[in-house]
């Protein structure tokens, strides 16, 4: 697959406005994104191929490795989740970001994680991906919503069953205890990938 059928594939993927989105990324004109994937007299510059990289959050050599032949999804990255002090953010989706088919699930999601209490397992600006229909065991890091606050930290319930404890990587942070009883509106989905980002 070519570098040019590769960008296309993640295009197509990516929907409406991908086009226009990428090119503003680059600072280029939308004309040269589709010359690049409709015009065979056309090929992505070798300056371009690192920035196309980062858009989509790929790794390093996606574009000019004939072995990477993985198809990309894609899904919905919802907002921030807070790895430090539970904050609340606005959910309700903003972006999209590539995963590979061979991870991707129905009704998966992805947040950006936003501080340092899941270091070094999540930094912070990482991007992670999340499953609301994986099981959830002791020692999963999940992504929580508890009354509209979003984070980040390992599960942990006990034996009895009525307490679940949301426990930091980072010991400099507190443990987040929520009691059965409480009157509480929680919800998790089980971690299964991150990707470090620097922007």
């Amino acid at each position: 697959m070519t570098p040019e059928e590769k960008l296309n594939q993640l295009l197509e993927d990516y929907g409406r406005g991908g086009k226009a989105k990428l090119a503003k990324f680059l600072g280029v004109s939308p004309v040269y994104v589709t010359r690049w994937v409709t015009d065979e007299k056309y090929s992505i510059p070798r300056d371009m191929i690192v920035k196309i990289e980062k858009f989509f959050k790929l790794s390093d050599g996606y574009f000019l490795s004939d072995e990477n032949k993985t198809k990309i999804r894609v899904i919905p990255l919802i907002g921030l989740a807070s790895c430090g002090t539970p904050q609340e953010y606005d959910l309700n989706g903003y972006d999209i970001v590539p995963i590979s088919e061979e991870i991707y699930s129905d009704g998966m999601y992805a947040v950006k994680a936003e501080g340092n209490s899941m270091s070094p397992k999540i930094n912070n600006n990482a991007i992670v991906y999340c499953d609301i229909n994986r099981q959830i065991n002791n020692g999963n890091i999940v992504h929580y919503s508890l009354n509209g606050s979003s984070g980040l930290k390992k599960y942990k319930i006990n034996e009895k069953g009525d307490t679940i404890s949301l426990i930091p990587i980072n010991s400099d942070f507190d443990v987040i205890t929520v009691y059965a009883n409480d009157n509480v509106d929680l919800r998790m989905a089980r971690v299964v990938g991150v990707v470090d980002t620097d922007f």
